[in-house]
């Protein structure tokens, strides 16, 4: 690997963990491509402290979801269930991580969720959630904290549904921008992990200026071992 690629490469993978399904996905998620970069997994839980703000509340009230009984809420009662829920999550991170062989750091911190999120995936490369943290309907829509992370950080982010997994081949755009190079050369590693053909959609508005394209990765990727294809989305 050159300067370049390494300046490229995925090295940091930062894992928002909570109590959802979709958490653990991508937590599977980012292990999986920790195994294929060589990146080291970072969790993270956040302590929501708008919730705690609320269990502090002299009406705040929980329903057991087996038995639809009402029961009161207490600050104390949720530090216990978030310090049970960052043990859990720790612990789901570094089985995943022991099972690839990956490197691995936690830490939990407390404030507001989107933020401190938003704060801990500047330390990294490439920032991996659910799509949803607890979904109120078994129809999965985009939660305000992905959301809010996939449109306002600067780092590569992989929203995982529970459910669903990483599929190949691989396929990846490119327009030649910095951040179409990192994506170019996390993809290249999966290919190459994975043994299968990439498959690079290139972003043009004409066919020359894709071709340009073309011919640049071509020279960077002739000596990657790789079967490539390429398909103009003008």
């Amino acid at each position: 690997m050159d300067k370049s690629e390494q300046e490229l490469a995925i090295k940091r993978i930062l894992v928002a963990l909570d109590a959802s399904t979709h958490s653990l996905a991508a937590l599977e998620a980012a292990a999986s491509l920790a195994a294929n970069l060589q990146a080291e997994l970072i969790g993270l839980f956040v302590e929501d402290e708008n919730l705690l703000h609320l269990a502090g509340l002299p009406f705040a009230h929980e329903f057991n979801s087996s038995s639809a009984v009402r029961q009161p809420m207490s600050s104390e009662k949720m530090e216990r269930q978030l310090r049970l829920q960052a043990s859990q999550a720790r612990r789901a991170l570094q089985v995943a991580a022991d099972r690839v062989e990956a490197r691995w750091s936690f830490r939990t911190v407390r404030g507001q969720v989107t933020a401190s999120v938003l704060a801990a995936a500047l330390e990294a490369d490439l920032l991996a959630m659910g799509r949803v943290s607890r979904p109120l309907s078994r129809h999965s829509r985009l939660g305000s904290t992905a959301r809010e992370a996939s449109t306002r950080t600067r780092r590569s982010v992989l929203l995982m549904q529970h459910g669903r997994n990483l599929n190949y081949p691989v396929l990846v755009t490119y327009d030649g921008t910095p951040a179409a190079r990192q994506a170019m050369e996390t993809a290249v590693k999966m290919a190459q992990a994975s043994g299968d053909e990439l498959n690079v959609l290139l972003l043009a508005q004409t066919r020359d200026a894709a071709d340009q394209l073309k011919e640049d990765l071509s020279a960077r990727l002739g000596q990657r071992g790789l079967k490539v294809q390429f398909h103009w989305l003008p």
